[in-house]
């Protein structure tokens, strides 16, 4: 595994996955392809949406590789056959995938701005900028975790539980890839502190336990 590395894109078939790869092996940019597949859904015949490879790169060079995406998929943008189910969109819909690339793959989002422009709702490079840059900041807002979870986690850490350490770690150290490589903590501060006091909590509760426990045995 290579350090450093961020989520750049998810596919769900491999050979979408292999052909980006191409690409950046050919422009010398460091990659990994992790593979989140389901063996058990595949062995069994399963929903090929539990498949899933990812490739990751440095952060860095998250732009170049955009941009040589893009370069790579001008001539398949131009020639796309015309019952492409994209053109069916309305101009809404068209709209949200532009405003949302990170949940579209390059290719239907290079094809939405090619569509609104031949029906004259083009969106500028420019106004793009912007709203890229404001999609990264609502997706960079951090999370309210739930007050459920928080009391389980107490409650776990004061039996002395592997779920109270769980819970605490999980709320104290989660973190969220934003679409431009980054990572962030998933949860407020006020909940991480939680997680910290869940994860100390468990510790002197599970110390506690095996404490009592040595000494039961010795007495016994």
């Amino acid at each position: 595994m290579i350090k450093g590395l961020s989520t750049y894109r998810k596919f769900i078939y491999e050979d979408d996955a292999l052909e980006l790869m191409e690409i950046l092996k050919q422009n010398h940019i460091t990659y990994e392809l992790i593979n989140n597949s389901s063996q058990l859904d595949s062995n069994f015949g399963g929903d090929i949406n539990t498949k899933q490879f990812e490739v990751k790169i440095h952060p860095e060079d998250f732009v170049l590789a955009e941009n040589l995406e893009e370069e790579f998929l001008k001539s398949e943008i131009e020639n796309v056959a015309e019952d492409y189910h994209l053109f069916d969109y309305t101009d809404e819909e068209l709209v949200e995938i532009v405003t949302k690339k990170e949940e579209w793959n390059k290719f239907d989002y290079l094809l939405a701005q090619k569509i609104l422009k031949q029906r004259g709702k083009e969106i500028n490079p420019d106004l793009l900028k912007i709203i890229n840059k404001q999609r990264i900041e609502n997706l960079a807002t951090q999370e309210a975790s739930p007050t459920w979870l928080i009391i389980i986690g107490y409650v776990a850490a004061c039996l002395g539980g592997f779920l109270g350490i769980f819970i605490g770690a999980y709320l104290m150290y989660y973190k969220k890839a934003l679409p431009n490589g980054e990572r962030i903590y998933g949860f407020e501060r006020n909940d991480r502190s939680h997680g910290q006091n869940i994860l100390i909590i468990s510790g002197i509760a599970f110390f506690i336990w095996i404490g009592y426990s040595l000494f039961n045995y010795k007495n016994y």
